[in-house]
């Protein structure tokens, strides 16, 4: 049973449609990544998944159950970070999770809250009037795993924090993921989902571009070559690059090319003329989605 699963999922503001179609599918125990850029829609998919946006179609079940009708005991299951977090600026960071624990029946001394402060450096004794956006968010997702969910949503999580910190996020992700908790993390940043995340959803324009295993993704990318050859001139052609890749050319006394698939054939090739300086190397998950992003690939 998916514990998060949308079918045609629509969602309309006016004449602008925000999402279209969305069919998602997030499994127990994984850390799903949700990427796009700011205004893909992928606020806007979470605001439906907690009920905070009526669809204007489709539908939404979490844990099997409609959303559209959420128990108290369905909400209690469910943690949510989101991307703008309201905070009562009046009180301190520990009044602030005293009330949330409350609010699930708990005692704040019952909860992990002081070993999640103090990983990330947050100081509970502070009025929240005088934290920054990146303390926010920190004690934003501290009260998002007071109660222990068995799903978490996070909305752009890491916006405002340092890069230890964003570490030590991941890390704490990670850990939570082992004790089972199902993570649905949402961002624009490609780098955190290639650390973190088990499979990614990319999101264009509202409309679900692909859906990858991020192990998979990463062993299928491209090899890109960069070849310098004791010989002068361009060699395009007499060794065939083409035939590896149509775009293959020379700029500046470099051979440049990219390959997909096993990578001996093209060594082997290589390997008829002496070679000054090779340089083999993978684009980032970031390189990869933009390819994908800007029109190679179409919606699913």
């Amino acid at each position: 049973m998916a514990v998060i699963e949308t079918t045609s999922l629509t969602k309309v503001y006016k004449s602008k449609q925000a999402v279209s179609d969305l069919n998602l599918k997030v499994q127990p125990g994984e850390i799903y990544g949700f990427i796009g850029p700011n205004g893909a829609g992928k606020s806007t998919t979470i605001r439906m998944i907690m009920q905070l946006a009526k669809p204007t179609a489709g539908q939404i079940r979490l844990f099997g159950q409609d959303a559209g009708r959420p128990s108290a005991e369905l909400r209690r299951r469910i943690g949510y970070l989101p991307s703008e977090i309201l905070l009562y600026d009046r009180w301190s960071g520990r009044e602030s999770l005293a009330f949330t624990a409350r609010a699930y029946g708990l005692k704040l001394s019952e909860t992990s809250y002081r070993e999640q402060a103090d990983l990330l450096d947050l100081d509970l004794d502070k009025k929240v009037k005088s934290y920054s956006l990146g303390n926010r968010k920190k004690l934003g997702l501290i009260q998002s795993l007071l109660h222990k969910p068995e799903l978490l949503i996070l909305d752009e999580p890491t916006s405002g924090l340092d890069p230890l910190i964003q570490r030590k996020l991941v890390g704490m992700l990670l850990e939570q993921r082992a004790e089972g908790m199902t993570i649905f993390f949402s961002t624009h940043v490609l780098n955190e989902v290639e650390r973190l995340c088990d499979r990614v959803a990319m999101i264009r324009e509202g409309k679900l571009l692909r859906v990858d295993d991020v192990h998979s993704l990463a062993e299928g990318r491209r090899h890109l070559f960069r070849v310098r050859f004791r010989e002068e001139g361009d060699l395009t052609d007499r060794l065939k690059l083409r035939e590896f890749d149509p775009e293959a050319k020379m700029e500046n006394g470099v051979h440049l090319f990219a390959v997909e698939g096993s990578v001996g054939p093209v060594l082997e090739r290589l390997s008829l003329r002496a070679i000054a300086d090779l340089k083999v190397e993978r684009p980032t998950l970031e390189q990869q989605f933009m390819r994908d992003y800007e029109g190679e690939a179409e919606p699913v």
